[in-house]
């Protein structure tokens, strides 16, 4: 197998303008599609991989690299090469709740309740929903998972005035959306719009514990107001995101969320 895996290289590379790495590069992509390297497996090591193709370490790195460059493939320090997980994608110009998202991907989803309650908002979420001192928020702290996984923590406010109802409810691995469908006959996703503010941190030492990461690592904090078409705010949701499972591509022309959904 091994002779004719390098000879299958050499027959390519004398019959072919297309660099020697890329012809590699082609191989490894192959065996990753055919599901010979599955996500999260470590390739061989370099040493191995210019054994298997018969050809020089600059060859296999820039085929490596050609490969981490298509996000097939990830390097971690000290520890090797693996494949990547394949990616989910959303356009952020479709306003979609997360249950939604993950029902038409077809991704297994759970949500645990951490905690709600009625409370006082602070000034910046009363300026969001356009809430005076004498208002209340209906606050929900969930976790949101994926394939069993924690990859997201959420802090959502609601006018209290409208959505006090949601206190009586078991909102464990409920859909908030669906919830408020049923009791106001409203369908958020067709009603209203967002405005959003992306950054990046690290995790809290909470937030690392509740994300399970076994170091610090970064997240992204997305930050984002719900608004009717008629411009009365429904909610403000904060979400902290894992960085291993969420990707954002933005463009003038499409915004897109990706996420490595079969990792976790």
């Amino acid at each position: 197998d091994r002779r004719q895996r390098q000879m299958c290289i050499r027959d390519r590379n004398a019959n072919s303008a297309v660099p020697l790495y890329q012809q590699v590069a082609e191989d490894i992509r192959n065996r990753i599609t055919s599901g010979e390297y599955s996500p999260g497996q470590a390739l061989p090591s370099e040493s191995r991989l210019c054994e298997l193709y018969n050809v020089s370490r600059i060859t296999i790195r820039n085929a490596i690299a050609d490969l981490v460059e298509q996000d097939l493939l990830v390097t971690h320090h000290g520890k090797g090469t693996f494949v990547q997980t394949p990616k989910i994608s959303s356009s952020l110009n479709t306003f979609k709740g997360f249950t939604v998202f993950c029902h038409e991907n077809n991704i297994n989803a759970y949500t645990h309740m951490l905690g709600m309650n009625r409370q006082k908002p602070n000034t910046a979420i009363m300026k969001k929903l356009e809430l005076t001192p004498e208002d209340d928020v209906v606050y929900l702290k969930r976790l949101r998972h994926v394939n069993d996984k924690p990859v997201m923590i959420e802090h959502v406010s609601l006018p209290c005035s409208q959505f006090e109802f949601l206190l009586d409810v078991d909102m464990e691995n409920q859909s908030l959306y669906e919830v408020i469908e049923r009791r106001t006959g409203m369908r958020l996703e067709d009603n209203c719009y967002t405005s959003i503010t992306l950054e990046t941190s690290i995790a809290t030492e909470e937030e690392a514990q509740l994300l399970k990461f076994d170091s610090p690592q970064s997240v992204f904090v997305l930050m984002e107001t719900v608004i009717t078409h008629t411009g009365i705010p429904v909610h403000y949701t904060k979400q902290i995101l894992s960085g291993r499972h969420f990707k954002f591509f933005l463009s003038n022309k499409v915004n897109q969320l990706s996420m490595n959904w079969s990792e976790v």
